[in-house]
């Protein structure tokens, strides 16, 4: 489906938003930036990287326009369970960031396809 007008503008706009929050976040976690936090939820610090990489890939695919989609498409899941971290670890006002990403992920992964 082809963007125009506003809806395209939005995608844009919502797609570079994306890009800086998934290669800023994703570069913390390749840095090894967030281990404790990864141990603290219960995960192993491998998957911190892995994870990592994935939005990092996710970051550089929103700012490809033909990649936009696939890249919605990877990061859905992956604030999904982000979502469901944080609201089992307590902390649930910090949800509201990869809430805020879902939704954007969505409107990106509906608009382009």
């Amino acid at each position: 489906m082809a963007n125009n007008g506003n809806a395209g503008k939005a995608v844009k706009v919502a797609s570079i938003l994306l890009a800086l929050l998934f290669l800023l976040n994703g570069g913390m976690k390749v840095a090894g930036m967030m281990v404790d936090q990864f141990a603290l939820w219960g995960y192993p610090a491998w998957f911190q990287y892995l994870i990592g990489v994935v939005e990092a890939l996710a970051g550089v695919g929103f700012l490809l326009g033909r990649m936009r989609f696939m890249a919605a498409v990877v990061v859905i899941p992956i604030m999904l369970g982000a979502i469901y971290t944080l609201v089992r670890a307590g902390t649930v006002p910090q949800a509201a960031l990869p809430a805020i990403a879902l939704l954007l992920a969505l409107f990106v992964a509906k608009k382009s396809r």
